[in-house]
C-alpha cells in the first residue's frame, strides 16, 4: 500500500467513527436540535446558553452516568426528562447523557427493575429493623407474587382495584389504614433500592465508557501521529532537490547528460 493509499485509508476511518458518534447521538437532544424535543423546547434557550449541558469532558459526563443511572430507576416513570433537565442544572452534568440513561428504564424493562428495587430497598429496611409483612422480605415477596397478576390487571383497568388491594390486606393481616403504610413503605424502599441498584449500573456503564475512551484516545493519537508523519514527508518531498512539483531535475556535470 503506497502514502497515499494508507493516507486515505486513515481519512475514511475517521470519518466513520465520526458517522458513528453521530448515529448514536441522533435520538438524543444536541444544542442544535433540542428546540424540537417535547419540554425542552420550552428552555432551548437556557439549555443552549450553559456549555456543560454539551460537554464531553470527564467532569461533566461522569456525574451525568452516575446520576442519571440513580434516577432512572427513581419511581417517577412518566416525569424522567424533565427531571433529568432540573438534574443535569444542579451538577452541571451533560444533558445527553442524563437523558441516555433514562431509557435505563423503558416499556420492557421498567417492571423488573423497580421490582428489583422495591425488594433491595425492602431488605436494607429490615436489616435496619423495619417491619415486613409476613415476617421476612422473602416471604412478602411470594404474598405479592401470588396476588400480582390482580394488581396488574388492576392498574391497567380490566380489573377491579376494590376487590385486589383488600385480597393482598387480608391475605397479609393488615388493615385499610396499614395497606396505605404499606404502599409509602414500598416508595420508600424503591427509593432506597433505586438509589443503591443505580449506583452499581452508573459504575458498569461508567467504567464501560472510560474504557472505550481510553481505547479511542490511544486510537485518535496513534492516527494523528500518522498523519503527521505524513504530513512531514510530504513537506520533505516538496523541499528535495527535483521532487517537487513543476520543478526541473538539478543540472549535473556529467558530459554524458
Amino acid at each position: 500500500m503506497t502514502t497515499e493509499e494508507r493516507h486515505e485509508e486513515l481519512k475514511r476511518k475517521v470519518h466513520e467513527r465520526i458517522r458513528r458518534v453521530k448515529r448514536l447521538l441522533r435520538p438524543l437532544p444536541r444544542r442544535a436540535t433540542v428546540h424540537r424535543y417535547p419540554f425542552l423546547k420550552w428552555f432551548a434557550q437556557t439549555a443552549r446558553k450553559r456549555s456543560y449541558l454539551w460537554s464531553f469532558r470527564r467532569q461533566h459526563i461522569l456525574p451525568a452516568i452516575y446520576f442519571g443511572s440513580i434516577l432512572s430507576l427513581m419511581p417517577i416513570y412518566g416525569i424522567q426528562i424533565p427531571c433529568a433537565f432540573a438534574l443535569a442544572l444542579l451538577i452541571r452534568g451533560n444533558l445527553m447523557i442524563m437523558i441516555a440513561t433514562q431509557f435505563i428504564t423503558n416499556p420492557l424493562t421498567f417492571v423488573p427493575l423497580y421490582t428489583a428495587a422495591c425488594f433491595i430497598g425492602l431488605e436494607v429496611l429490615y436489616m435496619l429493623g423495619m417491619e415486613i409483612p409476613g415476617g421476612s422480605v422473602w416471604d412478602f415477596s411470594a404474598l405479592i407474587a401470588s396476588h400480582l397478576k390482580g394488581i396488574v390487571a388492576s392498574l391497567f383497568g380490566s380489573g377491579a382495584p376494590h376487590e385486589t388491594m383488600p385480597a393482598l390486606g387480608q391475605a397479609a393481616g393488615m388493615g385499610g389504614h396499614a395497606m396505605l403504610a404499606l404502599a409509602l413503605k414500598a416508595i420508600l424502599a424503591t427509593i432506597l433500592g433505586g438509589a443503591i441498584l443505580g449506583t452499581l449500573i452508573g459504575f458498569i456503564i461508567s467504567l464501560t465508557y472510560q474504557i472505550m475512551a481510553r481505547y479511542y484516545e490511544r486510537s485518535h493519537r496513534a492516527i494523528q501521529l500518522q498523519f503527521e508523519e505524513f504530513a512531514r514527508q510530504a513537506k520533505l518531498k516538496i523541499h528535495l532537490p527535483g521532487k517537487g512539483p513543476g520543478k526541473e531535475p538539478p543540472p549535473t556535470d556529467d558530459p554524458k547528460s
